[in-house]
């Protein structure tokens, strides 16, 4: 919940408003790699290269949020592309056209 109120806020924040038109999204989810990734020498073999949430999930919780911020329906969206990575620090970026 909290992170889709931030996905809300911050669409906001850019001035975001809801509207009838069809568009298309892309979402890259940037996630901390955790500590426990990690040894004295660096990433370990086992680390999984890929956050385990699903993309399905992510896609779903961030048009959700958008839903009365950027658009009325997510059914407006034609097109989604979600990509997942790990990164230094987490992040969420969004692209609507």
């Amino acid at each position: 919940m909290a992170y889709r109120m931030a996905v809300a806020l911050e669409a906001k924040g850019a001035g975001a408003t809801p509207n009838a038109d069809l568009c298309e999204v892309v979402i890259d989810a940037v996630f901390a790699r955790p500590k426990s990734h990690s040894n004295k020498s660096g990433l370990k073999a086992d680390a999984p290269a890929t956050p385990r949430c699903d993309v399905d999930n992510v896609g779903k919780a961030v048009l959700d949020a958008l839903t009365g911020t950027a658009w009325h329906d997510d059914r407006q969206v034609v097109r989604l592309v979600v990509e997942k990575s790990y990164g230094t620090e987490g992040r969420t970026t969004v692209r609507i056209t």
